[in-house]
């Protein structure tokens, strides 16, 4: 009993005299009329959320089908990511893989199937890349098979500034 006592009381005392010390100096401005808060003068986080669900028949062939190097891509006009989104802000993008459920891009998929005792792997890659005004999706497949278009996907994009 004695020795609860004394390691509530030393508790106590130790909880009392470890105070937050002074506050250190100011950290480095940012740049010049730019603080971050607002995306103008610096009064707060700007973004902008909006979603793009494209159809099987939108995706184009880059390349010859089964060729080395082919793949699918597909141009969405983007009016917000302006020149300032370009140069200070934050572009991040989601595929939704299944109702409800987004992964973040680059998103990349282990693929197989088996027919007549033969085994056939892949890796199916979504990503994307912009620019101000535009953000293009792709989707690569590890064995080149552009046979086959993909299919209907909906993809989901964050602007932060």
């Amino acid at each position: 009993m004695k020795r609860s006592i004394f390691f509530m009381l030393a508790t106590l005392i130790f909880i009392l005299i470890a105070c937050e010390g002074p506050e250190g100096p100011m950290g480095p401005r940012g740049l010049d009329g730019f603080d971050g808060r607002d995306g103008k003068d610096g009064e707060g986080v700007n973004w902008y959320t909006t979603s793009f669900t494209i159809y099987g028949d939108e995706w184009q062939l880059k390349g010859n089908p089964g060729d080395l190097n082919s793949y699918f891509c597909v141009y969405k006009p983007l009016n917000r990511l302006t020149e300032f989104v370009y140069q200070y802000g934050t572009v991040i993008a989601y595929i939704e893989a299944e109702k409800g459920v987004k992964n973040g891009m680059p998103y990349v998929l282990h693929l197989g199937e088996g027919s007549n005792d033969k085994e056939f792997l892949w890796t199916q890659t979504y990503d994307f890349d912009f620019v101000v005004g535009e953000i293009g999706f792709y989707v690569t497949y590890s064995d080149f098979n552009t046979k086959i278009r993909p299919g209907t996907e909906t993809f989901h994009v964050v602007l932060m500034w």
